[in-house]
């Protein structure tokens, strides 16, 4: 009944709540994370049941893709579990490597040298990277590409080890400075102030963007195919854009580059040996 996209969540899940008893005193409304934990864990046996016993549409489509939702969730909830293990950030620390290895504040002057019109396009970009989560992969869904399981567990096992990765790595990136150095732009930069309104921020080390994107970009070529040249400009723009709207600094990209680059290399290994098991 249960995927292993379910079990892997499912021992997320676990982990995450073995994590808030221990450090429970360090963590505000810890109790509505518990309870959140609870929802999740139920929702995804109710899930699967109704997949397996149903057998139809939309519990299938449900079963398949509702990870991809919770990303929703999950991601904020790291964020606001950061500061559980170590109780400072560690901002100041990679502002000094940043500027060690790239000589100039990129995450500041990049975005001034731009007009609206430029960071809106930019933005745009950026929030191009939950599209690219599910979109290739529902295209496919009807045809049964023999991928999409795949897929599902690489992207997920790539979150929830960028997710243990904020918790353990408390990093709020550059976002205190786009009050001052992003205009209130037109469509996409308003929305995008609207999503980091909503969770608590932070989270920006290393950057799960650049990882994700780089899982997403690969398996959308595999989807569609004979675009690959599209994948590679659009990752990049995505990497470029977490810099440009100052939501990351370079260093947290550079480093999500080799942690997505991992991810892509021993996640589809781990994949086919759990799954032969």
């Amino acid at each position: 009944m249960l995927n292993l996209v379910d079990k892997l969540i499912l021992a997320y899940e676990l982990l995450l709540t073995v994590h808030i008893l221990l450090f429970k005193s360090a963590i505000s409304g810890w109790a509505e994370h518990l309870q959140l934990n609870f929802v999740i864990t139920s929702w995804i046996f109710l899930s699967a049941l109704a997949a397996s016993r149903l057998k139809r549409q939309p519990f299938k489509f449900l079963h398949a893709f509702y990870p991809v939702f919770l990303l929703i969730w999950h991601y904020p909830q790291a964020c606001a579990l950061q500061y559980s293990v170590i109780p400072f950030s560690l901002d100041p620390m990679l502002i000094k490597w940043d500027l060690a290895i790239f000589q100039l504040p990129l995450y500041s002057l990049l975005p001034q040298k731009l007009n609206v019109l430029g960071l809106e396009i930019f933005h745009f970009f950026y929030f191009a990277y939950y599209l690219l989560l599910g979109v290739p992969a529902w295209i496919v869904y009807k045809k049964r590409h023999p991928k999409i399981n795949e897929y599902l567990f690489v992207i997920i096992f790539t979150t929830t080890l960028h997710q243990w990765l904020l918790i353990f790595l408390p990093a709020d990136g550059p976002i205190p400075l786009r009050a001052e150095i992003i205009p209130d732009g037109i469509l996409m930069i308003p929305i995008m102030n609207l999503i980091y309104k909503l969770h608590p921020g932070g989270g920006a080390f290393p950057s799960l963007h650049v990882a994700g994107a780089m899982i997403t970009c690969v398996y959308a070529n595999i989807f569609l195919p004979g675009r690959k040249w599209f994948w590679i400009i659009a990752f990049w723009l995505i990497t470029l854009s977490t810099i440009v709207c100052s939501f990351h600094y370079p260093i947290d990209c550079l480093v999500g580059l080799f942690t997505g680059w991992i991810c892509y290399i021993y996640a589809p290994r781990i994949y086919d040996y759990v799954r032969k098991e």
